[in-house]
Formats: C-alpha cells, structure tokens, sequence
C-alpha cells in the first residue's frame, strides 16, 4: 500500500467532503444513517442531525415499497454497485431528479447523488422542440400538395356554379364539394401556421388596442356564464406582430379556456410589459432574455394533468369530443408565436384552471404602423398577363379564372419557355403571376431575367408553401405581392386588380 502524503493526512476530511456538490450518505446493516455531507442533507430538505442515528424507514415512513429501497437492498446483498435515476417528491409536492451511485462499503453502503433536475428539463424541451420541427415540415410538405390540388376544386366548382342554372340539381352536389374544399384549404391553412411556414405581414401595434377591438366579440363567444375580466398594463409596450395573426391566437386561447368551463367561470385576459431574465430564459427552451410583452389568457376550468400537457400543442391532438373540433386550435396558435419571435408556456393543474402565457419581444420603434387595404372599383380588366406554373392543371384554372375576369393571359410551364414567350412577343405584358417553386428556375430568378426586359413589369408570387425565394423566416420581403394558394377566383381577381391599380396611381404620380 503507497504511503499517504503528509499534507493529505492534514487535511480536515468533514470540510472537504461538505463542499462537495455531490451528495454522500453512508447507511449501516441496519439501515441507520451513519453519515450526510452537506449537499446530501440539502438534497433531502432536512438537517443532517435529524436524521443521523435513525433507519430509514424511521426517516421516510413507506420507503421500503420504492424502487430506490429495492436497489440499495440489492447492493446491500448482493455488494455490487447499483446506478439508478431517482424522482424523489418533497412533503410540498415540489420533485427533483437524482442520479444515485450505490456502492458497498465495510459497514454498509455509500450512497452518491447528483441533482440532474435542470438538465432533464432542458434535455426534455429539447427533445420536446425538435418533435415539434419535425411535425411542423411534415405539415408543411402535406399544406402544399393539398394546397395546389385545392385550387383546382375550389375554382373549378365556384366557376361550374356562376355558370349552372339556379334550379340545376347538381348545384346542391357542387356546392357541397365547394364547402368540403373551404374545409380543406383552412386546415392546410392552420398546417402552415403550426409549421412555421405561414407568410406573415407583420405591423407595429399595441397589443391593448387588439383585445380592446375584440372584446365585445369575446364576451358574445363566451356567453353569459362565463366572466371575461381583462387588465390591460398601462403604457403598454409595443410589438411587431401579423395584426390577423395575433386575433387568432387571441381567439384560439378564449375558445379554449370557454371548453374547459362547461358549467361556467371566469376567462381573464391580461397584458403586462415583463422581463425575461437569463435565468429564465436557462429553464425555458428557445426563451431569448430581454424586455416582453406578456399576453396571458387564464380560466378557473378543469384543468390538464402533465401528460396533456406535454402534447398539447401538437397538430390534431385533443381532449374534446371529435365534434368540438380538430385539435388543431392550440397547434395554430404555437406556430404564430413561435414564428413572430415569441414564445408561449402553459401553466395548469387538474381542477385548478389553466393559463396560458404569450411572450412577445418589444418592438425596436416606439410608433405604431398600419396599412390599409384598398377596394378596387371593379375586379375586371383588360391587360396581359403571363401566368407561368408547372402543375398543368393549377395553371389551367388560373388562366381560366383571369379570362372570365376580362384578362389576356398567357400561359408557361416554366421559367425558360416564360423567357422564350417574352422574347417573341411584340409587346411587353403588364403582369406576371408566378409560382414560387418551379424546377430548374425558381419564381425569384424569373423575376430577375424579366426584369432586365421590362423595369416596370407588376409581379405576383403564388405558392402554396412559401420558400426563402420570396420569404425570409416567415416575413414577406418588402415590396414583394404574394398570394397564398389555394387560388379562389374572387381573391385572385382583387389581388391582381388592387397591384395594376397601384401600379397606374404610380405611373401618373410622376407623369
């Protein structure tokens, strides 16, 4: 056996091992607390001297039926090391997590413990966000196919029904495989959101003014036995947020909390400006520390247990009866924070009521924007217009759409014959309309070569999962038109109206 250093053997062994962060605890052959260094005493919430001298089940009433007891009995006997994670749940029902080491000794056993509770949480939200992700490209990869076969049902039947007779007995048939296309094209709608993949037009506002706007609506949707209280924060920071965006997340939380209230209660709504300090944003995955607007949505209903609420925001999970909805509510809503900076965390427990907390990042101007939307005079008219997608039957209802409205269109499967078609004709067209993702040349690059042709041509974008060809992050470039699919003659119509419109106000501008 080596000799022990001089300068270890002066060492004062109780000071060093209470500074561990490990915890230590010995236990005798009679299952008596023999020793607890500090950490191991805080681990368990009790001074070392009340439980020294005394056995365990003494200590801990019932812990011989545990798992924990289990194992350090078969290290006891059998004298072989035993690894195991520990939930332990204090008298206040507070829970930490430790990862026990167990391993024979002379008198007894030596019990190791670490605190892991903060690294199972954050590896939890981890794995939690990156379920979330992938949900979230599945949706979107699903929205657009749906969306291009949407358009042609949608068109196709709206048109069949302008052009049936009003007493035809297939208008009854049509109109049902109008109003199941309306369904489709909202929860492909409601994917894209979740997804993260919505395009947002987002505004400076005050979040006060949105629930102000909205609360006579609230109160209706609510119905009278249930209270809507709000507090609204004075001198309430701004935020930059899709002002449609943010109704429906408002919406989305207020129906939610009315459904966990079956026999009545109280809905408060609140605002408040808050920050979110770097210790919060360590326990809160994605957090960003900074000053937030809080938008916090609270019910007094039945509440949700853990499990619920480890799922809750996923697409198409539900706890309401299949005719109440389609669990998509909760999913739209975590996909518009989520893709307007924010954040948002619920707070529940069985019988005890739910809240839902919205963290939005302060706005960096201290001035609110908003845009109006101008009303065409007529939604007819009579330029040329290229229409290049390469879904034949997507571009066929298009060009069929635009005719029925006056237009002279053009049509191109893709880029290169759009190129081919310009060069040829004699004059140059007044707008193009192309899809965003098209092999060999995207809707961006087309724009780009037609550009150097025609400075002034107007341009619209339409696709139904929009790409980083026209999207940054989510937001809609500057300057950019888009129009989401799927395509509805009434919408593209306006659409295209309200950009040659401008463009003529423009043009006469500076003449």
């Amino acid at each position: 056996m080596k000799p022990i250093h001089p300068a270890i053997q002066g060492l004062d062994l109780v000071r060093l091992l209470d500074a561990m962060r490990e915890g230590i605890q010995v236990i005798d052959r009679d299952w008596k607390y023999v020793y607890m260094n500090a950490a191991a005493a805080a681990h368990g919430r009790r001074p070392a001297p009340e439980l020294l001298g005394r056995s365990m089940s003494e200590c801990y009433p019932g812990i011989e039926e545990t798992p924990v007891f289990r194992a350090l009995e078969r290290c006891m006997v059998e004298r072989e090391p035993v690894a195991l994670l520990n939930e332990f749940a204090y008298p206040d029902g507070a829970a930490r997590s430790f990862e026990l080491r167990i391993h024979p000794c002379e008198i007894g056993i030596v019990v190791l413990s670490i605190d892991v509770t903060e690294g199972r949480k954050t590896e939890e939200q981890l794995r939690h966000a990156q379920k979330m992700e992938a949900i979230g490209r599945l949706a979107g990869g699903v929205a657009h196919d749906f969306n291009n076969l949407l358009s042609v049902i949608l068109s196709s039947s709206i048109m069949a029904l302008e052009d049936l007779n009003p007493l035809d007995p297939l208008r009854t048939d049509l109109e049902a495989v109008q109003r199941a296309g309306e369904k489709a094209a909202e929860l492909t709608k409601q994917l894209l959101v979740f997804s993260r993949r919505q395009v947002l037009v987002p505004q400076i506002l005050n979040l006060n003014e949105v629930i102000r706007e909205l609360e006579r609506m609230l109160r209706r949707l609510l119905g009278e036995d249930i209270e809507l209280v709000v507090h609204y924060e004075r001198n309430l920071a701004l935020v930059t947020v899709d002002p449609g965006q943010i109704d429906q997340v408002i919406m989305n939380l207020a129906v939610n909390a009315r459904d966990a209230m079956p026999d009545g209660g109280q809905l408060t709504v609140e605002t408040a400006n808050v920050e979110l300090d770097a210790a919060y944003a360590a326990d809160h995955a994605d957090a960003q520390p900074g000053p937030h607007v809080m938008l916090a949505v609270s019910d007094t209903g039945v509440g949700m247990d853990k499990d619920v609420q480890s799922h809750i925001f996923e697409p198409f999970f539900t706890t309401k009866d299949v005719s109440k909805g389609t669990g998509l509510g909760l999913s739209t809503v975590y996909g518009i924070v989520k893709q307007s900076g924010g954040n948002i965390w619920v707070y529940s427990e069985k019988n005890r009521g739910t809240t839902f907390k919205v963290y939005l990042p302060i706005s960096r101007t201290n001035q609110p924007s908003f845009v109006p939307s101008v009303e065409p005079a007529t939604l007819h008219g009579t330029e040329t217009i290229l229409v290049v997608e390469d879904q034949d039957e997507v571009r066929a209802v298009t060009t069929q759409v635009l005719r029925r409205f006056g237009y002279s269109v053009i049509e191109a499967r893709d880029g290169g014959e759009a190129l081919v078609i310009c060069e040829r004709l004699e004059r140059p067209i007044d707008m193009l309309i192309t899809d965003v993702v098209m092999p060999h040349m995207n809707g961006r690059e087309l724009v780009a070569r037609l550009k150097d042709q025609c400075a002034d041509l107007e341009v619209l974008f339409v696709s139904g999962y929009p790409e980083n060809a026209v999207v940054e992050h989510g937001i809609l470039e500057a300057g950019i038109e888009y129009l989401q699919k799927p395509i509805v003659p009434e919408t593209l119509a306006r659409r295209v109206r309200q950009i040659l419109d401008g463009a003529s106000i423009r043009t006469q501008g500076l003449s």
